[in-house]
Formats: structure tokens, C-alpha cells, sequence
């Protein structure tokens, strides 16, 4: 397995610092990580294996926190669009 190399956007850099300050706030920072860690692990592994939802980007849900990772999968790495809370309208 190719390891596939993982860029975040500007805007993607600041909805995880945002998420990270509200979960640090509400002491769950930890496990919101583990959790980020996880999906992250997975979509390197199957970048694919999501349905695009809009121009190119796919989506994978956390599984314990109600936020998603809006990434496009490109053929020599992965450009993580977005992390929003999935109230969030985009």
C-alpha cells in the first residue's frame, strides 16, 4: 500500500482549530482526536471509498462527534477540503 500524503486548506486548518478549542472546552479533546485520527487513517487507506457529494469532494463522518471531513482524493495524496460540525450549512 502506497502511504498517501495528507494537506489540509487554509479553511480546513481553521474548522479543526475551532472544533479543537470547543472540545477542549468541554473536556473532550482527547477523545475527539482519537476519533479524527481514526477517519483519517481510513480514508488514507480507502480514499475512494466515499461517494463525491459535491465538485469532487467526498465526505466521511466522525464516528463519535457529530462533524465530518470534506476531502477530494487526488492521485498522489489526499487535500482535506473541510471539517465541519454537520449542522453547519456549506
Amino acid at each position: 500500500m502506497v502511504d498517501k500524503d495528507v494537506e489540509f486548506s487554509d479553511e480546513a486548518n481553521l474548522d479543526f482549530h475551532k472544533a479543537q478549542c470547543f472540545m477542549d472546552f468541554n473536556g473532550k479533546l482527547e477523545e475527539f482526536w482519537l476519533d479524527i485520527d481514526r477517519q483519517i487513517e481510513l480514508m488514507k487507506e480507502f480514499p475512494l471509498a466515499f461517494q463525491i457529494r459535491y465538485k469532487n469532494v467526498r465526505i466521511i463522518p466522525l464516528e463519535n462527534f457529530n462533524y465530518s471531513i470534506h476531502y477530494i482524493a487526488k492521485s498522489k495524496g489526499i487535500l482535506v477540503y473541510r471539517f465541519l460540525n454537520q449542522s453547519q450549512n456549506f
